[in-house]
């Protein structure tokens, strides 16, 4: 992978984390608004989930960009 595409990539999760961050304040909303949400606990959890390994993800290949050897989380 180019240092290019890596940069690409790296754009591409960084807006992927934006939406997902919306979902979440979107999501607080409507809880605050409905005694019956549409979105589960186990929905945001899925959530976190995602924000978390697409963190890593752009973690990776900013790494790869900077030429860092960037190692898996131990605690995963």
């Amino acid at each position: 992978m180019t240092e290019h595409e890596r940069l690409s990539t790296i754009q591409s999760y960084a807006w992927t984390l934006e939406l997902l961050g919306e979902a979440l304040v979107q999501h607080d909303e409507m809880l605050e608004c409905e005694h019956n949400p549409h979105l589960t606990f186990r929905s945001t959890a899925g959530i976190h989930q995602a924000i978390r390994i697409i963190s890593r993800l752009a973690s990776e290949q900013c790494g790869k960009v900077l030429g860092l050897d960037v190692k898996d989380d131990p605690a995963e």
